[in-house]
């Protein structure tokens, strides 16, 4: 009788271990277990910008600038940051042209936006090609709207824009030759020989943004 009582204690004891460390490896389990961060993104205008740059002479020189005001609408907070971007619509202000001359700030706004009568640019984010890596926007100024397309970026909250575009796309070949005419002289590369006032009608832009991020 003491063996078989013996022998019976320890295999209580043996089931009672196993259920003890089964239990115990649970917990640990349970205690370790990682909790994914959810993180939403929405449109921060203060942390946008439009920059472009058009070009004069023969030899085609850039002379860069950027829009100081910026209307946009959409942007509401999504967990998909690309969907963000494509909610956006947006317009341009002429009065907020700067490229650090005054009097050709105000040059640009009443010959060139003044004879095509456009006193704001506007558009929207059309598509996102994520494959190609390019991005079409439908761009208003005079009355015509055109879908340009240009190469974006999207990296977490950052997103970036660039394209070329021809403003005479938008039939503005009567801006171009007032705003010319009234700078022939500007226009016209004398230091390197040329004897022909040139301003060119391509326009490159780029437009660039960080969303606003939070993670919980």
């Amino acid at each position: 009788m003491k063996k078989s009582s013996r022998l019976l204690f320890v295999a209580l004891l043996g089931l009672a271990i196993t259920s003890c460390s089964s239990k115990s490896e649970n917990t640990t389990t349970d205690a370790n277990e990682v909790k994914t961060e959810v993180c939403t993104y929405s449109y921060d205008n203060t942390s946008s910008k439009v920059e472009f740059s058009a070009y004069k002479f023969l030899r085609k020189a850039a002379v860069g600038g950027v829009f100081n005001d910026l209307n946009v609408t959409g942007g509401e907070a999504s967990e998909d940051a690309a969907k963000v971007i494509k909610s956006l619509s947006f317009e341009i202000p002429i009065s907020g042209i700067d490229t650090k001359d005054a009097g050709r700030d105000q040059k640009v706004s009443t010959l060139f936006f003044g004879t095509i009568n456009t006193n704001e640019i506007t558009g929207k984010v059309v598509k996102l090609d994520a494959a190609k890596g390019e991005a079409t926007l439908s761009i208003t100024m005079n009355g015509i709207s055109n879908d340009v397309v240009g190469k974006y970026t999207l990296e977490d909250a950052n997103f970036s824009f660039n394209a070329e575009i021809n403003v005479n796309d938008w039939k503005a070949e009567k801006g171009i030759e007032v705003l010319n005419k009234e700078c022939k002289e500007l226009h016209t590369d004398v230091a390197n020989g040329d004897k022909v006032s040139k301003l060119w009608p391509d326009v490159s832009i780029a437009f660039t943004t960080t969303l606003k991020k939070e993670c919980k």
